[in-house]
């Protein structure tokens, strides 16, 4: 039940990056310093995506990297920028959502411990009530006991 859930939310999420990357797009072609270090950016991961991966292919360092076209980077750029922005909305999402939930949990347990409470403090107080009324049906039956002997006695001396 909660994976469909999941994939329609990030699905949705993802969905909406597109409209972000557009206009992360539009706006490093329109501002120069923006758009100097969006390209910056993608020119780095670039370099450090061929590099890992000549690494895990087991190739040395025999080429230079070449380095991205700047519409290219620009492109890369954004669309890192963008994937950034949906991983950040998304976990400050889940961050959101667990701590009220923990919220939540520790509401509940404090509920729970101050049923369990009452509940102790019923139970004690039912144990002193039970504890006089035992008292008063001893009491009675020594005054049944002595009342009886009394009785004994009388039917002996009449």
């Amino acid at each position: 039940m909660v994976l469909p859930i999941v994939k329609l939310v990030s699905l949705f999420i993802r969905l909406s990056s597109r409209p972000v990357v557009h206009r992360l797009t539009v706006s490093a072609a329109r501002h120069p310093k923006f758009g100097s270090a969006i390209v910056l950016i993608a020119q780095k991961y670039h370099s450090m995506d061929f590099t890992s991966q000549r690494k895990l292919l087991g190739f040395g360092r025999q080429t230079p990297i070449e380095p991205l076209s700047t519409d290219e980077a620009m492109n890369l750029g954004t669309t890192l920028l963008g994937e950034f922005l949906v991983y950040g909305v998304s976990i400050l999402f889940l961050s959101y959502e667990y701590n009220r939930s923990l919220k939540n949990e520790k509401l509940k347990e404090e509920k729970r411990k101050d049923e369990i409470g009452k509940l102790q403090k019923e139970v004690h107080e039912y144990g002193l009530i039970t504890e006089d009324l035992k008292g008063q049906m001893f009491k009675l039956q020594v005054k049944n006991w002595i009342l009886e002997n009394n009785s004994r006695q009388c039917s002996i001396q009449n």
